[in-house]
């Protein structure tokens, strides 16, 4: 198994891809993604779910 270690010294975007305050808004970005095992290309776009609300009830469950 391979791997790389790096270090992101400078990032950039258009600003046709940044929301009201400056922050890159993947709805916008529509970022490329590749997937080697179904040999597919893929956009980013649609939010699915809040980030730390999604699994609380699943947490609560428990």
């Amino acid at each position: 198994m391979d791997g790389i270690v790096g270090r992101i010294v400078n990032v950039k975007a258009e600003e046709a891809v940044l929301n009201e305050k400056g922050k890159v808004d993947p709805e916008k970005l529509h970022a490329l993604m590749f997937d080697q095992f179904q040999n597919g290309y893929y956009v980013t776009g649609e939010q699915v779910g809040r980030a730390w609300n999604a699994g609380a009830a699943l947490a609560k469950a428990r």
